[in-house]
């Protein structure tokens, strides 16, 4: 042999040699890393033989050590990793890329079950060792399947309330239409029957006609309250805004209560604030809101009682505050207000009429205008609502002439 062949063949059992002095001072460094790591994590050479292994991969996988390293990783306990998904990932997916994150694989093992994990490898070395480091997310994909499964659920039994829902809003105004028509025919006869249109009437027959006059009023009440909350609970109330004077709008809303209060010995008392207060509101709608609370205050207090209403202007809202000196409702009671066809029994509920919609629709009208509805009660003290609406961007330039607190509707 040549000199020069001796040195070639020297030379390159030194880089041999050092290249193995490397890559055993690699694998003591990848070793000590791994050691730390909480998540199973081994090391394989080329030819997928399990170099290295950290404790947490023994512990999870019930393996031992001497049964483990210079074996194939196909090979490990009862060839459970010998998968053609695992194979397609360590011989075509990670050559090609030399890194691989978050690569999910299911297997089936003796002890454990089937599991499925997610692998994270990569190449090192010029490809002498492989990384491989798994996550067992078993547990998490069985809470996210479950919540899947579980959020269809609900989508599905949602989308069926809401369509019950739809098809009783609908029976509802189809019904309360129908039923208004004949309602009004009636009124109307009823009406001609009382100014003598077929004849003169007896006094018993004209109380007769006043009963059923009454009857067929309050029935009609019944079928626009129904058809309002139809409407509003199927989207169909669209506001109309302007800026309003609030005062005025209450002021109205005593008006059109001043004969009820005056019938029941009853007084309301306004105090306002000296400047003028603006809200941007339906005029039509909240003068009907002021005249259901209104209507309520008078019904649920007694002979003679008193009802003090105040207006506050604040920084974002005008604050319209109804109190009065009734009957109360228990505290218990106090979060069905609210509610759809909720009436609270008390002193006076027997001798009250009503659907229980009205404190519903208020609510859902100053839902729309983007306010709110408070309320407070104490049994046989009385009752306190506020309403709060949301203030015009900008105030008109000239102020209202100064109110003087005083007495309405007396």
């Amino acid at each position: 042999m040549s000199d020069a062949k001796t040195k070639t063949n020297d030379k390159e059992l030194s880089s041999r040699d050092n290249r193995i002095l490397e890559l055993k001072k690699l694998l003591v460094y990848y070793k000590e890393i791994t050691e730390t790591i909480r998540e199973p994590f081994i090391i394989l050479d080329k030819d997928l033989c399990v170099v290295s292994a950290n404790p947490a991969f023994y512990r999870k996988f019930k393996v031992l050590k001497k049964n483990t390293e210079g074996r194939k990783m196909y090979e490990l306990g009862d060839r459970q990793w010998n998968a053609p998904e695992l194979r397609d990932l360590l011989e075509r997916i990670l050559p090609r890329h030399r890194v691989l994150n978050n690569y999910e694989i299911t297997l089936d093992f003796p002890t454990l079950g089937r599991k499925t994990m997610l692998l994270n490898a990569r190449q090192v070395d010029s490809k002498e060792l492989i990384l491989l480091a798994m996550e067992d997310v078993t547990s998490q994909k069985l809470i996210d399947t479950t919540s899947s499964e579980s959020t269809l659920n609900l989508v599905k039994q949602r989308d069926r309330l809401q369509a019950l829902n739809d098809a009783k809003d609908e029976f509802i105004m189809l019904a309360s239409h129908q039923l208004r028509t004949p309602a009004t025919v009636v009124k109307q006869y009823v009406g001609m029957l009382a100014q003598n249109y077929a004849g003169e009437v007896t006094k018993d027959q004209m109380r007769m006609l006043d009963i059923a006059f009454a009857s067929n009023e309050r029935q009609l009440e019944i079928i626009e309250d129904l058809l309002r909350i139809a409407r509003v609970d199927a989207g169909k109330v669209y506001l109309d805004k302007s800026s309003c004077d609030v005062v005025v709008q209450v002021e109205s809303a005593i008006q059109m209560q001043a004969i009820l209060f005056k019938s029941r010995g009853q007084s309301i008392v306004l105090n306002t604030p000296k400047k003028r207060v603006m809200a941007s509101i339906d005029p039509k709608l909240m003068l009907m809101v002021l005249e259901n609370l209104l209507d309520n205050a008078g019904k649920y207090s007694r002979h003679g009682a008193r009802v003090t209403i105040d207006i506050k202007q604040g920084k974002h809202s005008t604050a319209v505050s109804i109190r009065d000196t009734g009957v109360g409702i228990r505290k218990n009671d106090l979060h069905r207000l609210f509610k759809k066809f909720s009436r609270i029994d008390n002193p006076l509920s027997n001798s009250v009429k009503g659907t229980g919609l009205g404190l519903y629709w208020a609510k859902k009208i100053l839902d729309l205008h983007g306010g709110t509805i408070e309320a407070s009660s104490e049994l046989d003290v009385g009752s306190a609502f506020v309403v709060k609406i949301p203030i015009v961007a900008k105030e008109l330039p000239q102020e209202a002439p100064v109110r003087e607190p005083g007495n309405a509707g007396e």
